[in-house]
């Protein structure tokens, strides 16, 4: 959920983070001219591909494949679909390792579980030695008009080393039915202090699938489809020759489909949060398909603003590397949700990061 920055646009925006909770802040910015969506065109054909085999969500993931961050099920080996007829993402065997640390493969969760969203590592540096968590995550600041709001990113292993993961309505905006106008990242962001500065976006993918059912649920139809599809990534200029993963690393990501337990970590700005500071809640054990929906859930309580929060599993303590599997669509005290990453998200990826 994002969370606008302006108070004038609260009232309004209340409609709005039911569905997809942003944050707003103050105060408001010129109207910039809307940048042009990201190409969706397939890297060019002499390009080598990767070869990736698709798994149906019904299929048992963990007795076919061999990869070694995989641990448990969660729709794998049962029907995918959920009691309102949505699918998740399609699995796929492909993990993309952390660029710093090693994920642990573990039962449970590698830090307490915890629901009520305390500020991460309190005390800890944002340094570029510190724990990927602390360095990876970060706050974006969405700009559509003349309003701003917040949500939730964390960097990942890429090919670019500039790529960023979060949810999709914090690239599309649901008022405008447009792409936001400018969307500015600072990771490891804590109380105005952007340690490791602030990178400008130059492209943005988001599935076809959420905008088409996302079109449908706005325009009144029973569809709230669009969950099950709601992550993004965005493409952030270089400074220079340098990238964001070399000033902070990248997390890693699994499209598998699997977990065993996670950390979300993120900005929420509701209630007793201000967005000012990174915030975590941990869970070992999550449910599929909460409210017909096809997300993850877990027993968290964040809210606006950690919207694009990655649901990061087989974390090391001590490096905070470990493998998104999802990120954070929507909640509040009732829970924390979001899709996880398939096939659909791995092909977005490729696409934007040539």
């Amino acid at each position: 959920m994002r969370l606008a920055r302006t108070a004038a646009v609260a009232a309004a925006a209340l409609a709005v983070l039911t569905m997809s909770g942003c944050i707003i802040l103050a105060p408001p910015l010129p109207t910039r001219q809307p940048q042009q969506p990201p190409s969706q065109t397939p890297r060019p054909s002499g390009e080598p591909q990767i070869e990736v085999r698709p798994v149906e969500p019904d299929a048992p993931i963990t007795t076919t494949d061999e990869t070694a961050a995989d641990t448990g099920e969660l729709y794998a080996g049962s029907q995918g679909e959920t009691v309102d007829g949505y699918f998740p993402d399609a699995a796929l065997d492909l993990v993309l390792e952390p660029t710093r640390g090693t994920a642990r493969v573990a039962p449970g969760i590698a830090m307490p579980a915890h629901d009520g969203g305390d500020e991460l590592l309190a005390g800890t540096p944002h340094t570029a030695d510190a724990s990927l968590l602390l360095t990876t995550v970060g706050r974006l600041v969405l700009e559509a008009d003349d309003a701003e709001y917040t949500c939730s990113g964390t960097v990942i292993n890429s090919e670019s080393g500039l790529v960023v993961v979060t949810a999709a309505h914090c690239v599309f905006d649901d008022e405008t039915r447009d792409y936001y106008d400018r969307i500015t990242f600072e990771p490891g962001y804590e109380r105005g202090d952007a340690p490791f500065g602030t990178w400008e976006a130059e492209r943005w993918w988001v599935p076809d699938q959420y905008l088409e059912s996302n079109d449908r649920w706005l325009d009144g139809a029973d569809d709230d489809g669009w969950m099950g599809f709601d992550f993004g990534f965005v493409r952030f200029a270089p400074q220079g020759e340098t990238t964001l993963e070399d000033v902070v690393g990248g997390q890693g990501v699994s499209f598998t489909a699997e977990t065993n337990g996670v950390v979300i970590a993120g900005y929420p700005g509701n209630d007793a949060f201000d967005a000012e500071v990174l915030r975590h809640c941990a869970e070992d054990e999550l449910d599929y398909g909460a409210g017909g929906d096809a997300n993850y859930g877990a027993d968290c309580e964040m809210g606006d603003g950690a919207s694009g929060s990655g649901f990061v599993s087989n974390l090391d303590p001590q490096t905070g590397a470990g493998h998104i599997t999802a990120v954070y669509s929507n909640g509040g005290e009732t829970g924390a949700y979001g899709p996880p990453l398939g096939a659909t998200a791995y092909n977005g990826l490729r696409t934007l990061d040539d």
